[in-house]
């Protein structure tokens, strides 16, 4: 929960700005070039590749506990065929190759162009030509700069200190929840 409250929190932060001309003819000319320059100025090419590393990392991450996952859920084997197939992927190296492929696509041109469609069309539908251009202003002024350097490590710190105090009342309660259904089905 905490890395999906995170990963909302820096995609809803980071805006992408690699190929940017084929999502030009849903806006006007003017508002394409406001567009354009805003996301130059919040360097957004920097902002999606360290967007998609970081996703790359968190499905490396995840990848030997969705292992174990389908491995829980498998129909097909008994509890001595799934202890079997353990040992097995273990020795085979199989954790670290999923570990290895996880993510891939975070890395790729497809997820950098479908980053940039979706911020491109979110700030045509959101802001009108005079906005963006007043945006750019700001992040060109001194104080937008400051902005843009500290944004991540305050929302990092907003974040972090609301799931601290959340993420082990929402733990407990799930795991408390799951012990109930457990007992219950245990009967």
């Amino acid at each position: 929960m905490l890395k999906t409250t995170r990963q909302f929190a820096v995609l809803a932060a980071s805006v992408s700005a690699l190929m940017l001309a084929p999502y030009a003819h849903a806006q006007d000319a003017d508002k394409t070039a406001a567009i354009k320059e805003l996301l130059t100025v919040m360097q957004a090419d920097q902002v999606v590749k360290n967007q998609g590393e970081m996703f790359q990392q968190n499905a490396k991450q995840d990848a030997p506990a969705v292992l174990e996952q389908v491995l829980i859920e498998n129909k097909t084997l008994n509890d001595k065929q799934k202890q079997a197939v353990v040992d097995k992927l273990k020795k085979n190296g199989a954790v670290q190759r999923m570990v290895d492929g996880a993510g891939q696509a975070f890395t790729t041109d497809a997820f950098k162009k479908d980053a940039i469609q979706a911020h491109y069309e979110a700030f045509g539908k959101y802001y009108s030509t005079q906005e963006l251009k007043d945006l750019t202003t700001f992040l060109k002024s001194s104080t937008g700069q400051k902005f843009m350097t500290n944004q991540g490590k305050a929302t990092q710190e907003i974040w972090g200190s609301t799931m601290q105090k959340y993420g082990p009342q929402v733990g407990k309660a799930m795991r408390d929840a799951a012990e109930k259904e457990i007992a219950a089905a245990a009967k």
